[in-house]
């Protein structure tokens, strides 16, 4: 399911310099999500840097990664970070991939979690000091920094006043259709009036649909490092 025909530029430009945070609905709306954003940044160059805090990435990536040709994928780095890692050491370990690579975070819900074990009282200090420090580094350097986030609110209480995608500069919600996904920008500023679809190609949606694909171009030369 890769992307049809289009470079990185109208999606990620918009983006550069930000957190950005995507609302996602389940486990397959972000399987088609990371294969699109997977596509993008493999078409952008410069590779990627993947915060992957709920192994989604790295254990679905022949699935994830089947568009993805190999060269691309040498330079995609996965960070996992260890049992009990203190926030400061994630972020030094994150800033060492580089000053010109796109950061993806999956998710923001098991980041703000981790930043909570032994005291949750002090969950969301912690979280705003974090996406505050990725934003401030995201706009120095000129990078996208984009999160993942499970939309865990009730229908009837989706215009709450504050929540934990609030610490991010954009909000952006998706829709994921059998051919493409489309973007809203809720809050913040991304893309000429607030919208953005990416289509699919038609024989990537197809062998999605059918179970098949180039599962043999996701192999192991992503590279991942513990923090």
């Amino acid at each position: 399911m890769s992307i049809s025909g289009q470079n990185s530029g109208p999606f990620l430009g918009p983006l550069e310099g930000k957190t950005t945070v995507f609302r996602l609905i389940d486990r397959q709306s972000n399987l088609k999500f990371a294969k699109a954003v997977l596509g993008v940044l493999a078409k952008d160059g410069r590779g990627c840097s993947l915060l992957d805090l709920d192994a989604f990435y790295s254990s679905n990536l022949d699935v994830i990664a089947a568009d993805v040709t190999p060269s691309a994928l040498e330079r995609i780095d996965i960070v996992i970070p260890e049992l009990g890692a203190e926030p400061d050491g994630v972020l030094a370990a994150i800033f060492r991939r580089g000053h010109d690579r796109p950061l993806l975070i999956d998710s923001a819900n098991t980041l703000f979690q981790l930043l909570g074990v032994g005291n949750p009282g002090s969950a969301s200090r912690k979280f705003t000091f974090f996406i505050s420090a990725l934003s401030h580094w995201a706009n120095s350097n000129g990078i996208p920094v984009m999160a993942s986030i499970y939309d865990r609110r009730p229908a009837f209480r989706r215009r709450a006043p504050r929540s934990v995608a609030d610490a991010f500069d954009n909000t952006v919600s998706l829709s994921a259709k059998a051919e493409g996904i489309a973007f809203r920008c809720e809050r913040g500023g991304a893309w000429q009036g607030g919208l953005f679809f990416l289509p699919f190609e038609a024989r990537q949606v197809q062998a999605h649909e059918d179970g098949q694909g180039d599962k043999e171009k996701g192999d192991s030369k992503v590279k991942v490092h513990h923090a």
